[in-house]
């Protein structure tokens, strides 16, 4: 998947602009979390990106975002 360089840039200056909206805590220690927390939580957003990219597959396509070079078979796709 390409990421065009306009949606890039869009999206590092919305980060950047979070970013510098969340002021600093230097008098608070860090907080911890358990391995399996962070684990558990990444595989989670990973899986909803998928199904959120397999739903909105056409309007990505005709968005310019995914491209259309190999083709997908059908036993990996949702119904």
């Amino acid at each position: 998947m390409q990421i065009r360089p306009k949606a890039y840039l869009h999206f590092i200056s919305m980060w950047r602009s979070l970013r510098d909206a969340i002021p600093p805590d230097h008098e608070a220690a860090p907080a911890k979390a358990s391995r399996s927390l962070i684990y558990t939580a990444v595989v989670l957003a990973l899986l909803l990106t998928i199904l959120e990219v397999d739903a909105h597959r056409d309007e990505l396509q005709s968005l310019g975002l995914m491209g259309s070079g190999d083709p997908i078979q059908a036993v990996f796709l949702s119904p």
